[in-house]
């Protein structure tokens, strides 16, 4: 008996488990398959790996407190990478760089019970079919500055992992764990902290919506602060009594964070600050660009989303007129007085920031200028695109990028990595075009990058092996 493909399809469509273990074993498998490729073209250490790998290997021989001064992350990675590996006696630089291609796979899997948490919650708003809530667990998992890691050994990957973890286990209701993984992302990468702390606010609120419920269409307002505030003095009003029971309540509910917070606190006072290590290529600095050229990057991957947005820009433009000039000015003033470059920018040429900051942005002056127009949509488009958020969300989530990005003096795309998946974690209403879209965007530039860093070498004087262009 002949069965149509349809039949064959239809099962599938209908079981939404059965579609989701059927690509991972298919991913799992191409993206197996690549890695053994990809450790074969370069299959000695790939720029920071000379600092990652030698310092596993230290700690698989049992040699904790060696340490290359040259790390500035906290030793998360190491640790993980021994655990898993020294009690087997696996401790080489393909087994070690494993552990980025598991975690990768992984992170899907994480990114798709997210989607799959979040939208349970939700009533018109969230994403509701299946195969859409699948394809952005892979759109998103598959972002190229993040999945180029996959076969390398680079703090990016599981950095993402545990964040992706802490995220799944807070949307769960399971505090304590969600703390216990947010604890080991920032053991991965410093700035984790701030994500750590974005969703002990997101706690706060919850419990403050809880005990008064705010109207569904006032929420994603600057009303709903008000509301908030109002709530918050009814509870005083209460009396001294009831409202010590309301602060100690919250004041359990996120006795977690609060620990966490305590405890980095404690080491930044320690460590006299947040870098670990070499200090001299990370100085914190005000660097506000970073937020135009996160937008534009963010643009590039999420354009579908974010372009639907231009009539209502145009709009915005001829009524807020004055407003907008204001921003303009603004932006002219900023990128004026405070375009930064890292000396990695302009000497390392194994980075795409390199090519873009050379030949475009640093090379003609005026182009920083005339690029005003694309950071104002960009802008306008991001914001856009999370205004179904209840508005303190936002402002958390809008603090939290500002925090990661503009202390850094260094124009790098894995500092976006976090702030971009939960940028698109929070997307809504996701239209089959658009979700299409993406991930054709997503693909392309995936075999644009891995062609890239096959076919393009070259060499420096210094180093014995070909050199190669990465994120």
């Amino acid at each position: 008996m002949k069965m149509s493909s349809l039949s064959i399809i239809s099962p599938l469509q209908k079981n939404p488990l059965i579609l989701a273990r059927t690509t991972f074993i298919i991913f799992f498998i191409i993206v197996g398959i690549l890695f053994l490729y990809l450790n074969q073209v370069q299959p000695y250490y790939f720029i920071d790996e000379v600092f990652h790998i030698p310092q596993t290997l230290k700690y698989c021989s049992g040699k904790f407190f060696e340490w290359d001064s040259k790390i500035t992350t906290l030793p998360g990675l190491y640790l993980v990478a021994t655990a898993i590996l020294a009690p087997f006696g696996l401790c080489n630089i393909i087994c070690i760089r494993c552990i980025n291609f598991v975690t990768t796979i992984v992170n899907v899997y994480l990114l798709f019970e997210i989607i799959q948490t979040t939208n349970k919650t939700k009533s018109r708003s969230g994403i509701k079919k299946p195969w859409i809530q699948l394809t952005s667990a892979y759109a998103i998992g598959l972002f190229p500055p993040l999945f180029f890691w996959f076969f390398l050994f680079y703090t990016d990957v599981v950095s993402v992992n545990m964040v992706l973890l802490m995220m799944l286990f807070h949307a769960q209701g399971h505090i304590s764990i969600s703390v216990f993984f947010g604890a080991l992302a920032i053991l991965m990468r410093q700035t984790n902290v701030i994500w750590v702390a974005f969703l002990g606010i997101e706690r706060i609120l919850d419990i403050l919506e809880a005990e008064n419920p705010i109207p569904v269409h006032t929420k994603n307002t600057p009303n709903s602060v008000i509301i908030l505030w109002r709530n918050l003095i009814k509870q005083i009003r209460q009396g001294p009594w009831s409202f010590s029971k309301f602060i100690f309540r919250i004041f359990i509910s996120i006795f977690p964070y609060i620990s966490i917070g305590l405890g980095f606190l404690a080491f930044l006072i320690w460590n006299k600050g947040i870098v670990v290590g070499d200090r001299t290529a990370h100085i914190p600095t005000i660097h506000i660009p970073q937020i135009f050229y996160f937008s534009v990057f963010t643009f590039c991957f999420a354009w579908p989303y974010m372009l639907v947005h231009w009539k209502e820009y145009l709009k915005w433009l001829r009524n807020r007129w004055i407003v907008a000039s204001s921003f303009c000015f603004l932006m002219i003033i900023i990128i004026h007085f405070n375009t930064l470059v890292h000396p990695y920018v302009l000497a390392d040429n194994r980075h795409y920031t390199f090519y873009v900051w050379n030949k475009f942005v640093g090379r003609y002056k005026l182009l920083r200028y005339l690029l005003i127009p694309i950071y104002g949509f960009t802008i306008y488009s991001f914001l856009s695109c999370i205004n179904h958020l209840r508005f303190a969300s936002q402002m958390t989530y809008i603090a939290g990028v500002s925090m990661v990005l503009i202390p850094q003096l260094l124009l790098e795309p894995r500092y976006y990595v976090i702030p971009y998946i939960i940028f698109r974690l929070n997307i809504q209403r996701i239209k089959k075009w658009q979700i299409i879209a993406e991930l054709l965007t997503t693909l392309i530039i995936n075999f644009l990058q891995f062609f890239i860093f096959i076919n393009k070498t070259f060499y420096w004087d210094d180093q014995e092996h070909p050199q190669r262009i990465s994120w």
